[in-house]
């Protein structure tokens, strides 16, 4: 009998972690849920370990921590969000949003667990130091985003020197087709329907502003060892191709299927395997069309900070993620308009000024400091 795979979950009760749990719900012969994590939802994360026996909790809202409904001990705040992290397991799956998974996701490759990222910050603002604990470790990062899901897929690294560049495809968001002198008036609400992807509230605002794109952008080029002239964006609203390698023979390896999460999380789940899912076969008979067009980089100006930031380095990917963070914040409060999302990380790229980090404590401090100076 084949050993089932041990898995911990961070970030349980969001959207990957939704995923996650479908997934790990269908193939109960293959995996084992031994750990996972929430912020502030208690509730819904009891009801997850009750069903899989999960022998590791950890809570990291120090007040949803006091209501302890697991009649067990639990692993409390940052510190036991580490700890979590560092238990030995087969795969670590990271759907923590924003910088808050940058400390628990380098634990767990120290701690020589295989790495399912799903939360694409904190590579776009520690990718060298990921990289670096990756190969110490020998834990593999395995990339759960259904772009860099499908690089991955399509990407022959004994083949490297062959390899002249890669794109990555872009549904364009809600506001594709949409005047920009009419951005002003988007409303939260607007912004957060995303036309093919059900996700949380921020990562939804970046795709409609197009930055997560722009954070893939520098994702893609940690991950597979790319210079900024070799990662494409190409907009594809039928979201059907998720990723292409170009080969200089000319040859093109596209990874395509109906958009889903599932998918691409079983991929990095059961690497080098692969599952019988049971999921809708893809027919193009039936979709018949797809269509392509380039960004429009005057429209959507957020995209192009993606390659300049790769260009530039040292400590703006942490700015430029922390002030978006913080912007996208801001703007689901009613405090900013949806147009000066851009304004608000343009304005911090330009006067603040950090050296760069040469260590994770480095790191930690910028995305504090510029939190602190958004804020202000």
């Amino acid at each position: 009998m084949k050993k089932l795979k041990k898995i911990i979950l961070l970030g349980a009760t969001g959207s990957i972690g939704e995923t996650t749990i479908e997934l790990l719900r269908n193939q109960k012969d293959k995996f084992k849920l031994i750990g996972v994590s929430a912020n502030t939802k208690v509730t819904k994360l009891k009801k997850i370990v009750d069903e899989f026996n999960v022998k590791y909790v950890a809570i990291s809202d120090l007040n949803a921590a006091k209501k302890n409904v697991f009649e067990k001990n639990i692993l409390i705040g940052k510190k036991g969000l580490a700890e979590l992290a560092s238990i030995k397991c087969d795969v670590v799956v990271s759907g923590i949003t924003g910088a808050a998974g940058l400390l628990p996701a380098i634990i767990a490759l120290r701690s020589g667990n295989d790495l399912a990222i799903a939360n694409k910050e904190p590579l776009v603002i520690a990718g060298e130091f990921f990289i670096k604990e990756s190969k110490i470790n020998n834990a593999k990062i395995l990339p759960v985003d259904s772009e860099h899901n499908s690089i991955f897929q399509c990407f022959d690294e004994n083949h490297r020197k062959n390899i002249s560049h890669i794109t990555l495809t872009a549904s364009g968001g809600p506001f594709l087709n949409l005047n920009k002198k009419y951005f002003k008036n988007i409303q939260p609400s607007d912004a957060i329907k995303h036309p093919v992807w059900r996700m949380g509230k921020k990562i939804s605002v970046d795709s409609a502003t197009l930055v997560n794109k722009a954070l893939e952008v520098i994702e893609a080029g940690f991950l597979f060892n790319l210079k900024s002239n070799q990662i494409d964006v190409l907009i594809h609203p039928q979201s059907i191709i998720h990723g292409m390698v170009h080969y200089q023979d000319g040859s093109v390896l596209a990874n395509l299927s109906y958009p889903n999460m599932i998918s691409p999380l079983s991929v990095a789940l059961s690497y080098p395997d692969r599952l019988n899912l049971g999921l809708k076969k893809l027919d193009l008979t039936k979709i018949s069309t797809l269509t392509f067009q380039k960004p429009d980089l005057q429209k959507f100006p957020g995209l192009k900070l993606g390659w300049d930031i790769l260009n530039q380095g040292k400590s703006y990917s942490i700015i430029m993620n922390a002030s978006n963070e913080i912007a996208v914040e801001f703007f689901l409060k009613n405090v900013i308009r949806f147009d000066q999302i851009i304004e608000m990380i343009n304005y911090a790229l330009d006067k603040f000024q950090f050296n760069s980090p040469k260590n994770l404590d480095d790191i930690i401090e910028i995305d504090k400091r510029t939190r602190i100076l958004m804020k202000e």
